[in-house]
């Protein structure tokens, strides 16, 4: 444990960073509203392009599609602000929905089939953590490693087979369902962004989440519990996951193994990265994720509707990324 002087000088250093990271933001509005604007600038040529993109079942099925992402989105930042990253969501997301139809099937009521398949992406992400936080491990070779196990273990529990849900309309009801005009997925993705805006911008954790990815040192110096909350953010990732595993099953009545397959966790990184998060570590935001899920989203839909072709589509989405990436690295 640090003593008094490194408390102190710890205690200077993440002030330091706070100002630093403060002055920076200010600095770079420019991308914080240029995101905004390059989305709506996005929506208006599709809509020119494609008249249909912009009605309100199209934009309603565009907010459904993106509910997944964007939860997982949400909850990959905080990660990804510590300068970590989790590759194992994809597979997390794949055992958690058929944990969730499998207990169904096995009649243990649907209270209980939700709480065992969130418990389980919550246990695999604090599990990443631990040994990312205790062991110093790699995220990258912790998570993919992961992503190994939890497929494979995914398979044995319920091999490549889809697995239906049959007489659960309550389970159904949360990916098919609907309130108020919108599916309640949706109300979900929202319910799951407040909380984690909030948690960002009202409360500690979002300046010590920001101060781990500048400098982890620093902040344990000033005595902060820098392990735990690393532990507890990928716990965080991994609920988020499994809730979008939840999702997923209920919407397509199935459960499988095979869901979440390779592309999903690169469709969060995407979504996170084009909302301005560092790959770094250190700055972030979750209202600029959803942005850049959203945006995400929209463009996949607008390349569906006009019928570009499958292979055109990922190098699209791959230049996109890139340069998202490219500009990060500038305003760096």
């Amino acid at each position: 444990m640090p003593d008094e002087t490194d408390r102190i000088v710890g205690a200077a250093a993440v002030n330091t960073l706070a100002m630093n990271t403060l002055r920076s933001t200010r600095s770079r509005e420019w991308f914080a509203t240029g995101l905004p604007l390059l989305a709506a600038a996005a929506v208006a040529l599709f809509a020119w392009l494609q008249p249909a993109f912009v009605g309100a079942e199209n934009l309603v099925g565009i907010l459904r599609q993106v509910a997944m992402v964007g939860i997982m989105a949400a909850g990959m930042t905080f990660v990804i602000m510590t300068g970590g990253i989790d590759l194992s969501i994809g597979p997390v997301l794949a055992l958690s929905g058929l944990v969730a139809v499998l207990s169904l099937d096995a009649g243990l009521g649907l209270p209980l089939a939700l709480l065992l398949a969130l418990a389980l992406g919550l246990a695999i992400g604090l599990l990443n953590g631990a040994l990312i936080a205790w062991l110093g491990l790699p995220p990258i070779i912790i998570t993919l490693a992961m992503l190994s196990i939890v497929r494979g273990s995914a398979l044995l529990l319920g091999g490549p087979d889809l697995h239906a849900v049959r007489g659960q309309p309550a389970f159904t009801f949360i990916g098919t369902g609907s309130i108020a005009g919108l599916p309640f997925s949706v109300w979900l993705f929202a319910a799951v962004v407040a909380v984690l805006v909030f948690v960002q911008r009202h409360t500690p954790l979002g300046l010590l989440v920001a101060a781990i990815g500048d400098n982890q040192r620093a902040a344990w110096l000033s005595g902060h519990r820098t392990r735990l909350t690393t532990l507890w953010l990928y716990g965080l990732c991994g609920l988020c996951a499994a809730l979008a595993g939840v999702i997923l099953s209920s919407q397509v009545h199935t459960g499988s193994a095979t869901y979440g397959e390779f592309g999903t966790e690169l469709d969060v990184i995407a979504a996170v990265v084009l909302g301005g998060t560092q790959l770094s570590g250190g700055r972030g935001s979750v209202v600029r994720s959803v942005i850049g899920a959203l945006f995400l989203g929209a463009l996949n839909n607008a390349m569906n509707i006009l019928d570009v072709p499958i292979d055109l589509q990922l190098i699209a989405k791959g230049l996109i990324i890139a340069l998202a990436l490219g500009l990060g690295q500038l305003r760096s």
